[in-house]
Order: C-alpha cells, then structure tokens, then sequence
C-alpha cells in the first residue's frame, strides 16, 4: 500500500513538474508561437513516454527534477523592464508626490473610449488634497467566469473629483489576458492611476463582455486616507522597481491585501476572488440594508455609464446606486495636459 501511494505521488509531481516546465518553455524560452508549441509538446512526450517505459520509477523522476531545478536557475534570472513596446494605454506609469496636504499625481490615464477598440489614450497631472478625501468606493469586474473578478478602487476628493487606483497587467503591444501566460514571466505589474469616467468606460465601451458593479465602501474617513497613502506608496515603489503580475500571487487581489496586510485579514476569496463583493459585504463594508442579490442587481452600472456625459460624470451615476448619500462636486483641477 504505502509503495503504490509513493508511486502515484512521484507521478503526480512528476506531471505537475512536466506541465509547467512546458509552458514556461513555450512562454518563456521561445516566446509562444509554433516554434514554442513544438518544443513545449516534445518536452511533455519524451517524459510521459520515460515515466511509462523506465524502470525504476524513480530514476527518471530524479533526472526529471534535475531538468527541473537548472530550467528553473535560468527562469528565475529572467527581470521584469520599464522599457517594452507598451500598449498606449499602458505606456506611461504613474507617480504620486505628496507635500504637506497637497497630492500630485503625474501621469493619471483619462483616455477617450468611443465603442469596442476604439479610444484615445491622454495623460494629465492632477493635483488634490488630502484633507479633502472623503470616501472610497469599490469597481468590480467580472466577465464570465464565477471563479474571477477584478476590483479597483475609487477615491472621492469632493468637489476636486475622484480618482480610481487599478492592479494590472501591464500589456504589450497586441498582447491580452491569458492567466496561463500570467503564471510565467511574460507580463508585468501596474498600477493604473486613473479618471473614474477612464476606468468604467474602458469595460463597458472599449471591452466586450464585461460588467461592472459600483459599491460604496463603508469605510471612515481615517481609513479612507489610510487605504490611499498604502496606495501611493506601492505605486510610486513599481515606478521605481518593476515587477511580475503573477496570475495567482501577485495580482489585483493578492496585492491589495500584501499592502495592507497589518489591517486586512486573509481568506481564500481573495485568491479566488469571483465573489470578492461577497466577501466585502460579509465583512460589512458595504451597505447592509439590502440582501446582497439586490444589491448587486442594483449596483450594476454598464447602461448608466455609457449614458452619462462627461460632466458630472459620477455623480450620475451615484444618483442612480443604493447605498450613496450623493454630495456636490465640480470637475477636478488639471494642471497640464500631455496627449500621448
């Protein structure tokens, strides 16, 4: 008994081992393609075909974790880069300086979006207060899948307008989603620092089969403050340092919580976060006199988006959500504009 229970265990490492070093060799040595296919689907044979025919099991297990561990020496050499042929609407990345009350924040992404692909991508310098921070509000984006979601996060600086903070890939030109891909070392990490009006119309223009739910976070102003300098610090970071997205580690989720994580307690949601909303209104942070369906059913906002104008912008939207006691604000001050 305990000799078969050793022997499915070497098998099943050995396939987990055989699987990933094949799609690190497509991703990462030959960089996808036909080429990658090849090599990929050899390199899975000629060990499915060593495990069946060689005798003991072991013996190609162990060579099998030697290939493992020298691929892995040159896969871990691999660096993420500032310097890549970026999408436009990724081509720049933020910074957030502070002094005393006043926040500026260079390179904030406020692009046009007119229908599926088709936008214009802006970058401006905006600055705000602080002392003005009132509230933060939760984006989440789903697109099919019940096991993904993708939250950003809204601030609310009154009357200078609202700023929305999003974890994500950092494209290349042509390149998409893959969560495969992500698990490699074929994208990097950002922090997209950008309009409200950018990041909803982005979803539910420019981007086919997504929907988009608006919740406000019950969250005090201290807090709110305190979620935004975390915020500020890990994008500032990430413009010095780049890093790898990492489908599962680090991501929108998983890096929420990393930099917070003195104040924020873990559960598996936040891995596998296609009920993350869920979770946020469990915890209380989002309002409470609503049984959760409805107020989802009612915090969806795709229609209300793409209707809304340019001004006031948000608080249309608001005016139309539960959970919202809507304030008056104007447009936000721009300092200087730099069409990309």
């Amino acid at each position: 008994m305990a000799t078969t229970l050793f022997a499915c265990a070497l098998v099943l490492a050995s396939i987990a081992i055989v699987h990933w070093t094949a799609g690190a060799i497509y991703y990462d040595v030959f960089y996808g393609g036909y080429k990658g296919a090849f090599f990929a689907a050899t390199w899975i044979t000629f060990w499915l075909v060593a495990l069946t025919l060689w005798r003991p099991l072991w013996a190609p297990f162990v060579l099998q974790v030697v290939a493992f561990v020298v691929l892995c020496s040159w896969w871990r050499t691999l660096r993420p880069s500032q310097s890549r042929r970026w999408d436009p609407y990724f081509f720049r990345t933020a910074r957030i300086s502070m002094n005393r009350d006043v926040v500026t924040i260079e390179n904030l992404r406020n692009s046009d979006y007119y229908g599926i692909g088709d936008g214009l991508p802006r970058y401006e310098t905006r600055t705000y207060h602080l002392s003005r921070l009132c509230g933060v509000d939760a984006l989440i984006v789903t697109w099919g899948s019940q096991c993904m979601s993708h939250p950003m996060f809204v601030f609310n600086f009154g009357a200078e307008g609202r700023v929305c903070i999003s974890i994500e890939v950092r494209y290349r030109e042509g390149q998409t989603f893959s969560f495969l891909r992500s698990l490699y070392r074929q994208q990097e990490l950002m922090y997209v620092v950008c309009d409200e009006r950018d990041a909803i119309l982005r979803r539910t223009r420019f981007l086919s089969g997504h929907d988009l739910y608006l919740y406000r976070l019950q969250v005090d102003d201290i807090a709110s403050r305190q979620f935004f300098l975390e915020f500020a610090t890990s994008v500032n970071s990430l413009a010095e340092e780049p890093r790898w997205y990492h489908g599962l580690t680090t991501n929108c989720t998983t890096s929420v919580y990393a930099q917070g994580r003195g104040h924020i307690r873990w559960e598996w949601r936040m891995l596998f976060n296609g009920s993350l909303d869920r979770l946020l209104y469990d915890r209380c942070l989002l309002d409470q006199r609503l049984p959760f369906a409805d107020l989802k059913k009612l915090s969806w906002i795709n229609d209300i988006a793409n209707e809304a104008s340019r001004d006031g912008f948000g608080d249309f939207l608001r005016k139309r959500l539960p959970g919202y006691a809507l304030a008056q604000t104007t447009a936000p001050t721009v300092e200087k504009v730099e069409p990309s």
